[in-house]
């Protein structure tokens, strides 16, 4: 892939993503950190990806669509203006050698093709490697949720016998910000330490310890950065996280409900507008013919090429 790792890092999605993926390895990438969602239809996975170009994108090849409808489908992406930039890998438990080694030759597939049939750990480790060598992360190194939209957070801070509630305005799990009133400035300084900050997240409430890293001047009020300090425990930093994503993946799910459902053909070959019969699926019923020998040949010697690699 040409592009350089974005500042800002790239949104990881999982389209069609079987039930471990969807439970545990998402779970383990937000728990490093990585902005990873799932998308079960890949009808509505495009427009999502179109308004997000650099993401990582891993498909799930091995059910809803037949293969080369998967294969048409990943194929149309590299005609597609705001989509060219989206880094594609693959995962399959099912799919036939000869099947993947045509993802592999004739798709801009730069994440690979990751086997299901290896244990879970190999598979995230994977997953991580690629995430990581792409940037993901950018420089940003922490989730934060964006709070204008959620009327259920808020924070109550006590300082000096009197309590100061609080609109919260972004959270993460090493801190947040807050909207101090501008008549109140003068009671927080930077660097102190405050307790109890009382943090209410939806129907879950959390005590921290946090300090006031910055105050900023805005026009009808005053934004307030405040860092957990290191006694917060792990569990507090997971509730924060779990509500992070929860909303996150809640937004995405309302976009994709209301998306415009992408209503390609794929079961047609959709190179024909090209003209370029070579970066055709061929379906094994069809390798019968002369005029594929030449390819079948190609794809079987990148399968000898394969197993050769293979380390004993």
């Amino acid at each position: 892939m040409e592009n350089q790792n974005p500042v800002f890092g790239r949104k990881i999605y999982f389209i069609n993503p079987p039930y471990a993926i969807k439970t545990t390895l998402i779970d383990r990438l937000r728990a490093l950190e990585y902005e990873a969602y799932y998308i079960h239809d890949p009808r509505s996975a495009k427009a999502i990806l179109e308004n997000n170009p650099d993401s990582l994108c891993f498909v799930c090849i091995d059910s809803i669509l037949p293969t080369n409808q998967w294969f048409n489908f990943i194929k149309s992406f590299e005609t597609t203006e705001n989509l060219k930039s989206t880094f594609i890998g693959i995962l399959s438990q099912n799919i036939k050698t000869s099947e993947k080694n045509q993802f592999l030759l004739k798709t801009n597939i730069p994440g690979g093709f990751i086997s299901l049939t290896e244990s879970f750990d190999k598979i995230t480790d994977k997953i991580i490697q690629i995430c990581e060598l792409n940037g993901a992360k950018g420089r940003r190194q922490y989730v934060r949720l964006n709070c204008n939209n959620y009327e259920e957070t808020f924070v109550h801070i006590s300082k000096n016998g009197r309590l100061y509630p609080m609109k919260l305005i972004d959270i993460s799990s090493v801190g947040f910000a807050c909207m101090l009133k501008t008549k109140d400035k003068s009671i927080f300084t930077e660097k102190e330490i405050l307790k109890p900050v009382v943090i209410t997240l939806g129907l879950k409430t959390i005590n921290v310890e946090a300090a006031v890293f910055a105050l900023k001047e805005n026009p009808n009020y005053v934004t307030m950065v405040m860092l957990f300090m290191p006694s917060t425990s792990a569990t507090t930093k997971d509730i924060i996280r779990n509500y992070v994503f929860s909303m996150l993946q809640g937004d995405l799910d309302m976009k994709v409900e209301i998306t415009v459902r992408d209503d390609t053909d794929y079961s047609k070959d959709l190179t024909k507008e090209t003209g370029d019969k070579s970066s055709a699926f061929i379906n094994e019923e069809e390798i019968t013919s002369d005029t594929n020998l030449a390819e079948v040949s190609d794809l079987e010697e990148a399968s000898e090429q394969e197993q050769t690699e293979q380390p004993s």
